[in-house]
C-alpha cells in the first residue's frame, strides 16, 4: 500500500472538514484493505443514491486495478477512484465518487491529482474515463477534453473524455 499525506484546500468553510487538517491518500493493487475501503463510498454513491445495480457496479476488475482512497485523519474513507491499464501507457480511470457530506471540498480532485503524478512516474502517456455528464466540467477544469457521443452507462448518461500527460 502507497500512502500520499496531503493538506486540505485552504479557507474551507464546511464543517465536514473542521475536524481535521489533513487528507491521507492511500493506493492498493486488486485486493485489500483498500478496495474494501474504497466499497465504503461506492456503495452509498452509485447504488443507493445513484441506483445502479450491484451487477453493474462490481464489474469484475477491481481485482486487476489499482484502487485509491482520501482518507480523512482518522482515517473514515471520504474520495475514491480506480485505475486499470489500457495498452502500454494509458490509464482508464473509473469509480470516482465522494460521499455527499465531503463533495465541494477538492478531496476528488486531490485523488486525481495523485493518480496523475503515480500515472506520470510509470510513463502513462495517457489517461481516460468515461464521465457522468454532469461532471464534465469538474473534468475540463482538471484538463481532460471531452470527445464522441453521450451513451449510456448503468442508465447514467456519460461521455468520454481524455488528458495526455
Amino acid at each position: 500500500m502507497t500512502i500520499n499525506r496531503i493538506n486540505d484546500p485552504a479557507d474551507q468553510s464546511s464543517t465536514a472538514t473542521t475536524s481535521y487538517k489533513k487528507i491521507i491518500i492511500a493506493s492498493q493493487f486488486g485486493d485489500g484493505k483498500v478496495l474494501d475501503d474504497t466499497m465504503t463510498i461506492r456503495r452509498p454513491v452509485f447504488i443507493i443514491e445513484e441506483k445502479v445495480s450491484e451487477k453493474d457496479e462490481i464489474d469484475g476488475r477491481d481485482s486487476q486495478s489499482l484502487h485509491y482512497v482520501a482518507y480523512k485523519h482518522n482515517w473514515q474513507p471520504v474520495s475514491c477512484a480506480r485505475v486499470y491499464l489500457v495498452g502500454k501507457d494509458g490509464w482508464h480511470i473509473g469509480r470516482v465518487a465522494t460521499l455527499a457530506a465531503f463533495r465541494g471540498l477538492g478531496l476528488a480532485s486531490q485523488v486525481l491529482q495523485t493518480i496523475e503524478n503515480n500515472a506520470r512516474s510509470h510513463n502513462i502517456k495517457k489517461l481516460e474515463l468515461e464521465a457522468q455528464v454532469h461532471a464534465i466540467s469538474f473534468y475540463e477544469n482538471l484538463g481532460y477534453t471531452a470527445f464522441g457521443d453521450i451513451f449510456l452507462d448503468a442508465g447514467i448518461e456519460h461521455r468520454k473524455m481524455t488528458k495526455n500527460i
